[in-house]
């Protein structure tokens, strides 16, 4: 009878791993090379979306009504000073290097999967890791943040925290260290090119979730090319920088 019991649960745990394998063969590939499709979307106003303005270079002509700023993130923004801006001195955080536009590369797999941005003639990795756990408590807060991925459906979800906080776009709206970030790739209808989403928690800056960017990326081809283009950090915000590392050691 024991033999039998047995035999009967080795039965059953190969049948379930042979469920799990089938679910995961089943998954989309989105492993590969991908570039922008053109100039990301951004919310403006309550439903609407619209492009960003190149003459202004502020969302809608300054109609900031699609995002819903707490009294203390409203006046976080309207304080910032733009020579504290990161991306003078060639660093860009985690979401802002993910709604750039900048050419992308994703790597799946089961236990990790990373995604890249080419920024400076270099990827910026970050680690997406897909058992789904939180991050541990004594997780540092970091330019990438600390991502974990799940699948739901055809759909990958990462959702990331542990970020450092500053601004996500030119016109320095801010995120805050409390941070919750969830991204959503799924394939577009073709098969070959990858959607994005991406939304934003944040009750320190903003009074409720909402959605910050939608993206479509085309798989590159052969012959697509990455930039060589270096970035030289502005003398500007260097002496910046110098000035607040002096306060702070008085």
């Amino acid at each position: 009878m024991l033999r039998i019991v047995v035999a009967g649960s080795l039965l059953a745990l190969t049948a379930g791993c042979g469920t799990r394998d089938a679910a995961v063969a089943d998954r989309p590939d989105f492993s590969g090379l991908y570039r922008p499709a053109g100039l990301e979307v951004q919310p403006c106003g309550r439903n609407e979306w619209m492009r960003r303005s190149f003459d202004t270079d502020t969302f809608c002509n300054g109609d900031d009504s699609g995002f819903p700023f707490t009294a203390a993130g409203l006046e976080r923004w309207k304080a910032y000073n733009v020579i504290d801006d990161p991306v003078l001195g060639c660093v860009e955080d985690f979401p802002r290097n993910a709604m750039r536009g900048r050419p992308m590369k994703i790597s799946l797999g089961d236990d990790v999967t990373e995604i890249a941005y080419w920024f400076d003639n270099e990827w910026f990795v970050r680690t997406v890791h897909m058992n789904g756990a939180p991050a541990p408590a004594d997780t540092p807060h970091s330019v990438t943040g600390y991502s974990t991925g799940r699948w739901s459906g055809d759909t990958l979800i990462v959702e990331t925290t542990h970020t450092r906080g500053g601004p996500m776009f030119n016109d320095h709206k801010p995120n805050s260290p409390a941070a919750r970030f969830t991204e959503r790739f799924w394939r577009a209808p073709d098969g070959q090119n990858l959607l994005m989403d991406i939304a934003i928690d944040d009750p320190e800056i903003y009074s409720k979730p909402f959605l910050l960017n939608r993206q479509e990326w085309l798989a590159a081809g052969p012959d697509f090319e990455l930039s060589q283009d270096t970035c030289e950090p502005s003398s500007i915000w260097e002496r910046r920088m110098r000035a607040k590392a002096a306060e702070g050691s008085q």
